[in-house]
């Protein structure tokens, strides 16, 4: 494929995450086509679900400096500790030469350049870049403001975790989620067909920073 032809991209760790994002993005004006992605602006660029953390981190050094004269960027989840995920991030950067790289990655999102392969580069650090956390952190945000169920499904996972439910603490706010997509009018609906069937909201102070950063990561007006 030519080069001109080539997408720029955005890499993101799982399924989940592909496909919440590219509806998020739907109901935000990106014109990304559902179903047939080809069909999609040739601006926008190809999500590329990795399959793990591991794997996303280990390519980024590769990804940078194959793409040169495009676009990269990659949304991780920071349920690591938030500042030890950047630090982590942060080197493989340094590696590919992206420049001015700060302490702790900048609340509305990092867009940078590698100066050896002039390569366009954004990080977003899940939900906000600001707090440890990952997917359903984000989709919290995304949950109607004054939705009763809600604090019904904490309730009710806090009660399952106390009867002998297996689920690790730290997926307990992914319990929560699927508890409360369990109660909607299709139930259990995976995380990408619930943003598309609007259980939750695309308006966010969270997920208005994301698309701001996505539309100026990729130069989308």
């Amino acid at each position: 494929m030519a080069e001109s032809l080539v997408r720029s991209r955005l890499h993101v760790e799982g399924p989940d995450d592909l496909h919440s994002i590219t509806h998020l993005l739907i109901h935000n004006g990106i014109q990304y086509h559902p179903k047939e992605f080809d069909r999609s602006p040739h601006e926008l660029p190809q999500i590329i679900a990795v399959s793990n953390i591991t794997s996303l981190l280990a390519g980024m050094e590769t990804t940078v400096s194959t793409n040169t004269n495009r676009t990269v960027g990659f949304l991780l989840d920071a349920d690591s500790s938030l500042i030890d995920r950047w630090r982590a991030v942060s080197q493989k950067l340094r590696n590919v030469e992206v420049t001015d790289l700060p302490d702790r990655p900048p609340a509305e999102g990092f867009i940078g350049e590698s100066s050896k392969y002039k390569t366009r580069v954004g990080v977003w650090l899940m939900p906000d870049n600001r707090i440890d956390g990952k997917l359903e952190d984000f989709l919290m945000t995304l949950v109607p403001e004054g939705n009763p169920l809600i604090g019904h499904a904490e309730t009710s996972t806090q009660t399952a975790k106390q009867l002998g439910a297996k689920f690790s603490g730290p997926d307990q706010i992914k319990a929560r989620i699927h508890a409360w997509l369990a109660w909607q009018a299709v139930p259990g609906l995976p995380y990408g067909a619930a943003i598309k069937a609007q259980y939750f909201r695309h308006d966010s102070p969270p997920a208005v920073v994301f698309v701001r950063w996505f539309k100026e990561l990729y130069r989308i007006a």
